[in-house]
């Protein structure tokens, strides 16, 4: 069984390190995208074909579909890549993917996407997105995912007919208390596509070191092993 685990924006593949340590199966790789950590972030900026090349040249590398898991923003990006590529992906796992873009939901997150406020309001956390990124580039980075989200907004990639498109099964899971993704939101997506189902984390909001882990893991067992032969 092959695995490949994408992280979510201003994250890199350490942030699905214990995942990638505790997923008991044949091969299992994690990826850093483009422009994120050691990576320097591209002239033109941050895309998601950026990101969708990120995953083919870690799908060359391994024999036979994979089963993509994505965290936020990898969670849009794997359900891109599925759509792309039928037959090459086994299933698509998403956990607290934002998959409904709107004017005030763009507004809300580009708050939360100021380098200036980071520092003042949030120290401890832009200290670690320097230690990460480096400390010349993750204001860059900043700045560029705020601007990929923007575009977003303006043109969503994951059209209805994206959507439609994608011919494996999907499991997009949620926490019950996450204001990014949304439960609400989640569900709306799952019935655009072929084969989706809805998981609600409860008490669970959307930073990835909220997700109770064992449980996640437990979970993504059972839907791959459900998925053979599929």
């Amino acid at each position: 069984m092959n695995i490949l685990l994408l992280h979510g924006a201003l994250g890199t593949k350490r942030q699905l390190g214990y995942l990638a340590d505790s997923l008991d199966h044949a091969t299992c790789r994690s990826i850093t995208f483009t422009g994120h950590g050691e990576s320097p972030v591209p002239e033109e900026g941050l895309s998601f074909a950026l990101f969708l090349a990120d995953i083919d040249a870690a799908v060359q590398r391994m024999e036979g579909p994979v089963h993509l898991f994505g965290y936020s923003m990898g969670g849009y990006a794997a359900l891109l890549w599925a759509a792309r590529n039928p037959g090459r992906a086994a299933s698509v796992t998403t956990l607290g993917t934002k998959l409904v873009w709107t004017p005030e939901g763009l507004q809300k997150e580009l708050r939360k996407l100021d380098p200036a406020v980071m520092e003042e309001k949030v120290p401890e956390f832009a200290l670690g997105l320097a230690a990460v990124h480096g400390p010349e580039r993750w204001k860059e980075l900043v700045k560029r995912t705020a601007d990929l989200m923007t575009g977003l907004a303006a043109q969503p990639l994951l059209t209805d007919e994206v959507l439609a498109a994608v011919e494996c099964p999907v499991l997009l899971i949620v926490g019950d208390r996450d204001t990014t993704a949304g439960p609400e939101d989640t569900l709306l997506t799952a019935r655009k596509l072929k084969d989706a189902g809805v998981m609600v984390l409860p008490r669970t909001r959307h930073p990835f070191e909220e997700v109770d882990l064992d449980l996640l893991i437990t979970q993504l067992s059972r839907f791959w092993e459900g998925t053979v032969g599929v």
